[in-house]
């Protein structure tokens, strides 16, 4: 019986949304698709997890306060246990002011079958900042005199970040926005590392899937050959 994996340390044990988290321990799984779960305070980064070995994980942590375990879930062992814990706390600009508050999100890229959309997309700020505060509005005529055939909508064709910025954050600092700036960077690079593990860990089912798209495509210009020379 495989017993289940243990958390035994992490490095850094403390940071903001989008932490490089180096997570060592024991029995992890012997290959990357072993590894099933990854939750951090609570939080699922299973996305940006990266195995290394069965004693290393890399992973980025999500929009968490406070303290939490880091429970890592196998296939053959289950759901483990930790013997540490992280704590994540959101970035302060000066002895008393936050600077960002991170709201709960919904992914910033689809990754598989769904695709990005206005109706998909539920994500409250891609800067992960509060619009708390921010009770008074830009005028719509003065943002489309502004930006003519623009618009705020972050999955449009026609977005304009100026547009966005102005209708969603006229009141919010520039060190606010600089702090946004750099969580949306680390969302990014956390989907692409996730990503990056998906397509190692299912390498295999990958090229047999492009094997099969090669086939179909050369029986398809095969069958469009011979109808053209029945005609």
């Amino acid at each position: 019986m495989v017993p289940p994996p243990i958390v035994t340390g992490i490095s850094p044990n403390e940071g903001p949304p989008g932490t490089r988290i180096k997570i060592r321990g024991e029995n992890f799984g012997n290959k990357p698709n072993d590894l099933i779960g990854l939750n951090i305070c609570g939080f699922d980064c299973l996305l940006s997890a990266e195995w290394k070995s069965p004693n290393k994980i890399i992973a980025i942590s999500g929009p968490i306060k406070g303290k939490g375990e880091v429970i890592v879930t196998t296939r053959a062992g289950g759901v483990g246990t930790c013997n540490v814990t992280f704590k994540g706390y959101h970035e302060t600009i000066g002895p008393m002011k936050e600077s960002a508050v991170w709201v709960e999100e919904a992914p910033l890229f689809s990754w598989g079958r769904h695709s990005l959309s206005p109706s998909s997309y539920q994500q409250e700020d891609p800067l992960g900042l509060s619009v708390e505060g921010n009770e008074k509005k830009f005028p719509e005529d003065d943002l489309m005199n502004y930006f003519p055939g623009k618009c705020g909508d972050i999955a449009s064709e026609n977005f304009s970040p100026g547009w966005f910025l102005l209708e969603n954050h006229q009141a919010t600092s520039f060190n606010d926005l600089q702090a946004g700036l750099l969580h949306l960077r680390r969302k990014v690079e956390a989907q692409k590392e996730g990503q990056l593990s998906f397509l190692k860990a299912n390498i295999g089912s990958v090229m047999d899937q492009i094997d099969t798209l090669v086939i179909l495509e050369e029986k398809f210009k095969k069958d469009f050959l011979l109808e053209n020379q029945k005609e």
